[in-house]
């Protein structure tokens, strides 16, 4: 299981992963899981172009190491409780 935080949608670091952005087809740097259950993944760029809307709708996010998403940045105030969450890259 990996770590995550709390922020509107839990985040946590993921191992690298070999994904495909669903928008445009690069490497993917965050993936996210909807309320659905549904998978998503995206690249630095429309990661970064979707935060709100992530932010809004993510049950939890995941970011490849070393990648610095606006979205963390967005919500650095609500970083608090960890709460453990599977997602397999």
């Amino acid at each position: 299981m990996a770590q995550s935080l709390m922020v509107s949608a839990a985040s946590s670091v993921a191992a690298g992963s070999t994904e495909p952005c669903d928008r445009c087809g690069a490497a993917a740097k965050l993936a996210l899981v909807l309320a659905s259950g549904r998978q998503l993944t995206f690249c630095g760029h429309h990661a970064n172009g979707y935060t709100e809307t992530i932010l809004a709708t993510a049950e939890s996010v995941f970011l490849e190491p070393g990648f610095e998403w606006r979205g963390a940045q967005v919500e650095s105030d609500y970083i608090g409780a960890h709460r453990a969450d599977a997602y397999a890259w």
